[in-house]
């Protein structure tokens, strides 16, 4: 990772706070306004709203943000979960400036682990906070080809239960609770496996070594507080910085695959047998026989069609977060796998979301 010298510079203390709101099934943005609105600490900045007029229009609605906070030396700050972040931290690294974060998704796994707040308005305290102390701090940032994963990217089952949760979110309405029966409801669906043609470096200077594995999903990490919460025994290692978790899921039957569930819900993953797990610092795959002209990968909640092979490594430059020193990652009760998409990857039973690769996010 990028060393402190190459910090980027403070946004203003009283500058313009870009704020980046996604557009989804159900949100009220009226009553979100409000709230934020009333929040004293907030009505001494200048406060522009970026909301796209559809949800395919906020990866374009960042980079405008991205360059409206650099011009004016204000401060970008995405309000929502995983899947918005993703796209206001692409746009932030490809300015040189940093972010805020407003936690308003499904999960937050990328929030919980460095701590923020859950609660709009102590989250926009907390921020502004940090804001005048000119506080910030480096976040670990994933790649997959040319494409960003602040939480996981994942091939195989999990995209396709990123899909499938959607489809229920947009017909019960976005929670966790519908997230989650709609990962249970699809991970014991019959699923066949790929063979994957997996090389990887498990730490700098070290030799690439090939092998091949048949498995449902391959899921990568870079979210310490999630793989904790699975029992992937490689968290602290990410956490220490520089390295990805790879968790392979071979395929298996019925009820293998409720063990399986049990094992993730209990945070036991790491040991069960048809799961292998390793920490590398970068890693490329490709379909070992039968080469698609794409396959479908997952990031932070959000799929696209991409073309092998895929290459994952850490960013030779870190995402810096303003946010307060003192905030302590959240391992509540709320982060529970049991509860959580994540795993549903570990599910062997169906076929990079955040329900398909071990846990949605």
């Amino acid at each position: 990772m990028t060393s402190p010298e190459r910090r980027p510079a403070s946004p203003l203390a009283s500058g313009t706070i870009h704020l980046v709101v996604p557009r989804r099934p159900g949100a009220d943005l009226d009553l979100l306004r409000a709230k934020l609105e009333g929040v004293a600490a907030l009505q001494e900045h200048n406060v522009v709203w970026h909301v796209p007029r559809q949800r395919g229009d906020i990866v374009r609605l960042s980079r405008d943000a991205a360059q409206a906070a650099r011009a004016d030396g204000g401060l970008l700050v995405a309000a929502g979960g995983d899947g918005t972040i993703n796209a206001v931290a692409v746009a932030a690294l490809r300015e040189g400036i940093p972010i805020g974060v407003l936690p308003m998704g499904t999960f937050n796994y990328f929030s919980r682990e460095h701590g923020l707040p859950l609660d709009p308005e102590e989250a926009v305290q907390n921020l502004l906070a940090a804001l005048h102390a000119g506080e910030m701090r480096p976040v670990q940032a994933g790649f997959v080809n040319q494409r960003l994963f602040l939480v996981n990217a994942s091939v195989g089952l999990y995209p396709k239960l990123l899909a499938e949760r959607e489809k229920a979110s947009q017909r019960f309405g976005r929670s966790r609770l519908v997230a989650v029966i709609s990962a249970v409801w699809s991970m014991f669906r019959p699923a066949s496996g790929r063979r994957w043609r997996v090389v990887m470096k498990t730490h700098e200077g070290a030799r690439a070594r090939q092998e091949e594995h048949l498995v449902t999903t391959l899921f990568v990490g870079n979210n310490p507080l999630q793989l904790d919460r699975m029992g992937i025994p490689q968290a602290q290692t990410v956490a220490d910085g520089g390295k990805l978790a790879v968790v392979l899921l071979q395929p298996q039957g019925r009820w293998a695959v409720a063990r399986t569930v049990w094992n993730a819900a209990t945070g036991q993953l790491g040991r069960d047998s048809a799961v292998t797990s390793v920490a590398c610092t970068e890693l490329t795959v490709e379909p070992a026989s039968w080469r698609p002209p794409q396959v479908k990968l997952a990031f932070d909640g959000e799929r696209e069609w991409t073309a092998p092979p895929l290459h994952f490594r850490v960013s030779d430059r870190p995402l810096w977060l303003v946010a307060p020193s003192a905030l302590i990652r959240d391992d509540g009760p709320a982060a529970s796998v049991a509860s959580e998409p994540a795993l549903a990857a570990t599910q062997p039973a169906p076929e990079a979301g955040s329900t398909g690769g071990l846990v949605p996010a």
